[in-house]
């Protein structure tokens, strides 16, 4: 990171660095544009390569008018923003470019730096940039002007690929189905910083970005300028600031989108319950994972629980990461020594707000095969649950492609071979629902016996079993005569 706050001299927009004599390092030597009649460089704090490739942009100018001095300019639709903001392709990366104060600039990118390592979705920090101005005079005190700093600060942060930005979310289809992955992802996004120990203190639809890539819904975090960083998770009273602060702005931004569409005053695309709806699924977040850190042990029957609940609040398990057994009994043993707040390491599930079509590509990618959707999520559970099972014998975590090649020989193509002589004319919806129903049946039978059951022993005891069922529910047949009339 070239960090230079502040810097004195002749330096200005477009300088590369050099150190003196003396070991300081300064701007010197100019590459850039020099007819914009930019003010000084007057602070950097931003990588290397980056300012290598940003230092020809015309810094210090209007960034309206960037455009028109040479800076590349992408037509990339923007949200409402208190400041402007525009977008650029410098050097074969783009960035986001937003106008602001030195130091609402400098305080936001540290913002980012902080949660970055945290895990939380926000924008990507590259930097900050001052640029001297003339002061501004702003009063009079004791006869003589007092003068307010001209300078300019400029956030830059990396431009996220396959997003919708606010403006898009206006003609957002807010129907039940996609509100709810909207909610999600929000109240994930929420929870994911709150428990990062961030207060976003400006939580709305404006302040979000919609990352749409690999098959998910995340919610992105895009303007941290009122954002504070805590060491550890964050109060219940900051929490329930949050909240509030989110469910009030959906108020006035469900006004400013009807209007925007021009709908009647009766339209109501955002009601109450959407505000409920995101803080139950909040709750349920903090629920889930509150028990998780109170469970000292685990186990299948666990994960298999919390799989459903997961699945119930409408959130899919992207990857689960084995941590060994002896892992936590060192850990539940060191826990005991240390007291009960410290953290015990477990299975960790890494889940989402997952489009619909995320399961049915999920399997494809790991077993090659295409799945109806209605059949996908229980599958992909299933290979969850086997992966736990292998990682367990072998006291590592085996990691979910040989997990998916092992599932694949035990149990797809023995289910398949079976299928084809149990349903020989079935489609391959009415296939797959009996592959499922199979495996809920083999996974009953283990639990009851205590032992794992193979797939060929489940699949025969279910089709005897469905024989017996249908049977029962049939009215006892006549029996034939020797004449063979009907």
């Amino acid at each position: 990171m070239w960090d230079w706050a502040p810097l004195a001299g002749d330096a200005r927009m477009g300088d590369a660095p050099s150190a003196d004599d003396s070991g300081s390092q300064r701007l010197e030597g100019g590459v850039g544009p020099r007819d914009t009649q930019a003010g000084e460089l007057r602070a950097i704090h931003v990588g290397r390569q980056d300012w290598l490739r940003m230092r020809g942009l015309p810094w210090g100018a209007p960034l309206e008018r960037w455009g028109d001095l040479g800076a590349t300019m992408l037509s990339i639709r923007k949200g409402e923003s208190r400041h402007e903001v525009i977008f650029v392709e410098a050097g074969g990366r783009r960035y986001a470019i937003k106008q602001t104060s030195p130091e609402a600039a400098e305080r936001e990118i540290h913002v980012y730096e902080q949660v970055a390592p945290r895990h939380v979705s926000t924008l990507e920090p590259v930097g900050w940039v001052v640029i001297s101005g003339e002061p501004i005079e702003v009063g009079q005190m004791g006869g003589r002007p007092v003068y307010m700093s001209g300078d300019t600060g400029y956030c830059v942060t990396r431009l996220a690929e396959r997003v919708l930005p606010q403006s898009i979310l206006y003609r957002y289809p807010f129907t039940n189905a996609n509100k709810r992955l909207l909610w999600n992802a929000i109240a994930e996004l929420l929870a994911d910083l709150h428990d990062a120990g961030v207060y976003w203190g400006d939580p709305s639809l404006a302040n979000t970005l919609i990352d749409l890539s690999a098959q998910r819904l995340t919610a992105v975090m895009a303007d941290a300028e009122t954002a504070e960083v805590t060491p550890g998770p964050l109060s219940e009273g900051l929490r329930r600031q949050d909240l509030d602060s989110f469910v009030e702005s959906l108020i006035w931004q469900a006004e400013d989108i009807r209007l925007a569409r021009e709908l009647g005053e009766d339209t109501q695309l955002i009601t109450e319950g959407d505000a409920f709806y995101v803080i139950s699924r909040y709750a349920g977040l903090r629920a889930d994972r509150q028990a998780q850190r109170r469970e000292r042990a685990g186990g299948l029957l666990a994960l298999e629980r919390r799989l459903e609940r997961l699945n119930a609040l409408g959130y899919g398990v992207l990857n689960l990461r084995h941590v060994r057994r002896l892992a936590l009994r060192r850990a539940a043993a060191y826990r005991d020594e240390e007291g009960p707040d410290t953290a015990l390491p477990r299975d960790e599930l890494r889940i989402a707000t997952l489009r619909p079509r995320w399961y049915t590509q999920r399997i494809h990618d790991l077993l090659g095969i295409r799945v109806p959707r209605a059949a996908a999520l229980r599958i992909y559970r299933q290979l969850n649950v086997h992966k736990y099972l292998l990682s367990e014998r072998a006291g590592r975590d085996v990691g979910m492609d040989a997990a998916a090649r092992d599932w694949l020989t035990r149990y797809h193509q023995p289910l398949m071979r079976f299928l084809e002589s149990y349903l020989p004319g079935a489609d391959l919806t009415r296939r797959y629902e009996a592959y499922v129903s199979i495996l809920n049946h083999t996974w009953r039978m283990s639990l009851e016996q205590q032992r794992a059951v193979p797939i060929e022993e489940g699949a025969m005891d279910y089709a005897l079993t469905s024989e017996r069922s249908a049977d029962a529910s049939q009215p006892p047949a006549e029996e034939d005569d020797d004449s063979g009339e009907e």
